[in-house]
């Protein structure tokens, strides 16, 4: 039970520092470069190359889980859908934006993890939705003020389970799984957001 407590502590501490609340807005399918005031361009390539790194990155460093797998393109959507709403919410991208390149590696993901009835484009706008859903839960968790909150949809996204051979414990009903997961989802926000900050300060 100490052990179980003090995850779900390092959660909750690691919460705090979600100070950076992010929103997006409904994606366009074209817009044009811009520069910010160190010349550095918003890309098509630079976002597909960023993308792919901390795809990388996140399966690299993410907690092993027994009997389960990342699934590297369902990662790479979710920072696609940063790097879109941080470009847009800084300045970079607008509607006009030129970076098909960038949607063709969207939808080419979407298409990696099955055929579906709607098109590609509404199957990220689909996912976008449940990724500010499961972001904006996480930022304003503040228990035991406001519920304890796990990203269980972001779980069943990014892993696949061979349920054949996957056996977790439940210690009161939750996975120590989707803590750990849930702690690292959240430094791995953080990480990803500060970087960008770095990089790409916000547009004047």
């Amino acid at each position: 039970m100490n052990k179980l407590l003090n995850l779900i502590k390092s959660i909750l501490d690691q919460n705090k520092d979600f100070n950076k609340k992010s929103s997006v807005e409904e994606a366009e399918k074209a817009r044009p470069l811009m520069q910010n005031r160190n010349n550095k361009i918003y890309s098509s390539q630079e976002m597909i190359d960023a993308a792919k790194e901390w795809t990388n990155l996140f399966v690299l460093s993410a907690p092993i889980i027994t009997g389960a797998a990342y699934d590297k393109d369902e990662i790479y959507m979710f920072i696609c859908w940063i790097l879109l709403d941080y470009g847009k919410g800084h300045g970079y991208l607008d509607k006009n934006s030129n970076i098909h390149t960038f949607w063709d590696s969207v939808y080419q993901a979407v298409r990696n993890t099955g055929e579906y009835e709607q098109s590609e484009y509404e199957q990220f706008m689909f996912r976008i939705e449940q990724y500010k859903w499961q972001i904006r839960e996480m930022l304003k968790c503040n228990y035991p003020k406001t519920k304890m909150f796990f990203p269980e949809t972001l779980y069943a996204r990014f892993v696949n389970v061979d349920f054949d051979h996957y056996h977790h414990s439940y210690d009161f009903g939750i996975d120590p799984n989707l803590i750990r997961f849930s702690e690292y989802i959240g430094t791995f926000w953080n990480k990803i957001n500060h970087e960008l900050l770095r990089k790409y300060p916000k547009q004047k």
